[in-house]
C-alpha cells in the first residue's frame, strides 16, 4: 500500500508527464511538494520504483516514466453502446497501463457493445477502462445503470431530467424520467482497442 504522499507524488508523474511529454526532474518534483531536498524527491521515486509503479532510466536526468506494463482489472461483462444491457461479473481480467489509472480509486472494464459512441472513439469490441464513482461531471462519459441494466454515454444534467446522450447521430438521447432509476456506476478514463474483435 503506497502512503497518501506517495500516491500525491504518484498522481503528480502522472499528470506532469501527460501533460508535458517527459518526466519532472528531482528539483520540480522536490518543489512541487515543498521538499527539503533534491535527494527526499529522489526517495520517493524510488519507493515507487520498487512498489512498481514507475521505470527508471538511470543515465537520463528526466528518466522516469509510468510502467506500463499493465495492471489487470476485473472484465465485468459487456456494457452497450447502444440499448442498455445487463451486465455482470465475469472471472476474466484485462491488462491496462498503469497510465489510465489513478491510484486512490478502484477501477474495472466492461467490453463495448454497439456502436453509439464511434464519434469519442470507441468501437465496438473495445475494453472501456471505467472508475467506479457515483457522481459525474455534465458531458463526461459515465456507465450508468438504468432500471439496472448499464449504457455507455454522456451524461448530461437539465433541470428536471437527466439525459444520456450517445456519440452517433443515428441515436437519440436517453431521458431519464420517473419512475426510472439510474445509478452511475462509473466514469471513461480509458479505452483499449481489442485487435482480436472483428468490428
Amino acid at each position: 500500500m503506497l502512503t497518501p504522499k506517495q500516491k500525491n507524488v504518484l498522481e503528480f508523474l502522472q499528470r506532469f508527464i501527460q501533460e508535458n511529454g517527459y518526466s519532472p526532474s528531482y528539483q520540480e518534483i522536490a518543489n512541487a511538494f515543498g521538499l527539503s531536498s533534491r535527494s527526499t524527491a529522489q526517495k520517493y521515486v524510488e519507493r515507487l520504483r520498487e512498489a512498481g509503479y514507475l521505470d527508471m532510466d538511470a543515465h537520463s536526468k528526466r528518466g522516469v516514466s509510468i510502467k506500463q506494463s499493465g495492471i489487470h482489472l476485473p472484465l465485468l461483462g459487456r456494457v452497450a453502446a447502444g440499448q442498455p444491457i445487463e451486465y455482470h461479473l465475469h472471472q476474466e481480467f484485462v491488462e491496462v497501463p498503469s497510465s489510465f489509472l489513478r491510484v486512490d480509486a478502484e477501477h474495472f472494464c466492461l467490453q463495448v457493445h454497439g456502436d453509439s459512441m464511434i464519434e469519442e472513439g470507441i468501437l465496438n469490441g473495445d475494453y472501456a477502462v471505467i472508475r467506479k464513482q457515483d457522481q459525474a461531471d455534465n458531458g463526461s462519459v459515465v456507465v450508468a445503470s438504468v432500471d439496472g441494466r448499464a449504457t455507455l454515454k454522456k451524461i448530461f444534467r437539465k433541470r428536471s431530467r437527466i439525459e444520456l446522450h450517445a456519440a452517433n447521430p443515428k441515436y437519440s438521447p436517453l431521458v431519464i424520467t420517473p419512475p426510472m432509476q439510474i445509478r452511475i456506476e462509473g466514469v471513461l478514463t480509458g479505452v483499449l482497442r481489442n485487435l482480436n474483435f472483428s468490428h
